[in-house]
């Protein structure tokens, strides 16, 4: 009878454990169920349409599909890898990457035109993560100096008025214009003693340079609110995480908190238009995919601000 208790105990115990990790952090759906690596998604300017890259045909190349999932087609069909791409901030053009040329450029590609052009932008060597300033005027890019090094520098869309903006013998990508074009928000392995990655903000007017999280908690891939720049979202690896998780901080670097609760790689945060929900590159059945994190649908109420460091 007492063996039989101690088995009721244990599995109410265990009942409990699984329901308590299922609900832990919002309401999320795949989107992509596919059989090959997807990433790198992002909304158009009214939440219509996702665009994001996959390598389900071979190689790397740019899909579009419903918000819901549906009706995932290529935006076009290349030989090359065409990769990371981002809409414009109100036109149906995708800004993206290609090595056709035998290193990687930065393109564009017009929905309406149905044209592709490459960005006349007077640098020799290697240029990615594109992104369109608010106006849709300009754009910001990392350009790789050498080896993990990358110096950020933005320009017009007709490669004119280049100018270097970050540039400290480090590497430093991914760059992201604020909703009014002031400042941008980066990572970089700066100041990390060779250990993780630190989000900084860097204002394009004062020139003040502000460090958003500490280089213990891996931090990268981050990407300011669409509505306000109050929120940034970004993934890191805090504590003693084996894998990146999803997060969203102020854009003053605190109140740090945790969005995903996942036992595998968790990525590439990106807002919807109207910041309720949010884009994730996730580690699902065996592949990468993209999925649709729930910001009004919290599934626990467990989802309280970190405040195990001080920025």
């Amino acid at each position: 009878m007492h063996l039989k208790f101690l088995f009721i105990l244990c599995a109410l115990s265990l009942a409990w454990t699984s329901v308590a990790q299922e609900t832990l952090g919002y309401r999320e759906e795949i989107l992509t169920h596919s059989n090959a690596d997807s990433r790198y998604a992002s909304y158009n300017f009214d939440g219509s349409k996702i665009v994001f890259e996959t390598n389900r045909d071979g190689r790397w190349q740019i899909y579009t599909m419903d918000i819901n999932g549906g009706h995932q087609k290529p935006v076009f069909r290349s030989s090359s890898n065409d990769r990371r791409p981002t809409w414009h901030p109100y036109k149906n053009i995708v800004l993206f990457e290609s090595d056709r040329s035998g290193v990687s450029e930065i393109y564009s590609y017009s929905f309406e035109s149905n044209s592709t052009s490459k960005l006349p932008i007077n640098l020799d060597g290697e240029k990615t993560y594109a992104r369109y300033a608010p106006n849709g005027v300009e754009l910001v890019f990392s350009y790789k100096v050498k080896t993990g090094i990358y110096d950020i520098y933005r320009c017009s869309v007709k490669g004119k008025r280049l100018k270097k903006v970050v540039s400290n013998k480090h590497m430093n990508i991914y760059p992201h214009f604020t909703p009014r074009g002031d400042n941008i928000i980066y990572f970089s392995d700066r100041n990390t003693q060779s250990d993780g990655h630190i989000i900084y903000s860097y204002n394009i007017i004062t020139k003040d340079r502000d460090r958003l999280s500490y280089f213990k908690d891996h931090s990268e891939y981050p990407n300011w609110s669409n509505v306000r720049a109050g929120r940034v979202v970004y993934s890191a690896k805090v504590e003693d995480m084996s894998h990146s998780e999803i997060f969203i901080m102020r854009n003053d670097g605190t109140r740090k908190t945790r969005v995903t609760f996942n036992d595998v790689e968790d990525i590439l945060p990106t807002w919807s238009p109207n910041d309720i929900n949010l884009l994730i590159t996730g580690y699902r059945n065996g592949h990468f995919q993209i999925c649709k994190i729930f910001l009004k649908e919290p599934l626990s109420e467990k989802n309280k601000p970190l405040h195990h460091q001080q920025i």
